[in-house]
């Protein structure tokens, strides 16, 4: 994949060629919905752990949305070593991960279309991680 600024991304995206030009896997979208449940509950225990993981995300996501450079693989790549550090073993299907990415392109102060651009690469239009995100951006 080559490496794109996210005003790249984004154009390349709202265009509609973007995946034309990048693979991206969809392995994850059927998990997403059998792992749904565990969203809806975290013991207390594990609710400050949780939060931080989330700050983690929304703080990496921000840095990475204003930064010159770096490709959606990357961005992946590191919120899995976010994920690890915290114990998280799923990344993909937790839902503060997208609660996280919202808070993160909300601190990014990013524009509509470069938020819905993000927002629909890595949710990969799945409605429960869009929904995610969306709840992420108003906290």
């Amino acid at each position: 994949m080559t490496r794109f600024t996210l005003a790249k991304f984004a154009a390349l995206l709202l265009s509609g060629s973007l995946l034309g030009a990048c693979s991206f896997s969809t392995s994850s979208e059927s998990a997403f919905d059998s792992a749904s449940s565990s969203f809806a509950s975290s013991s207390d225990s594990s609710g400050d752990a949780k939060e931080k993981y989330e700050s983690d995300v929304a703080d990496y996501t921000a840095d990475f949305v204003t930064s010159s450079s770096g490709t959606l693989d990357s961005f992946r790549v590191r919120l899995g070593e976010l994920a690890e550090k915290h114990a998280i073993t799923d990344w993909e299907n937790d839902r503060y991960t997208y609660h996280g990415i919202g808070r993160g392109l909300r601190q990014a102060k990013l524009g509509k279309p470069q938020i819905s651009a993000f927002s629909e690469s890595l949710s990969r239009n799945d409605p429960m991680k869009k929904q995610a995100i969306e709840d992420g951006l108003k906290k």
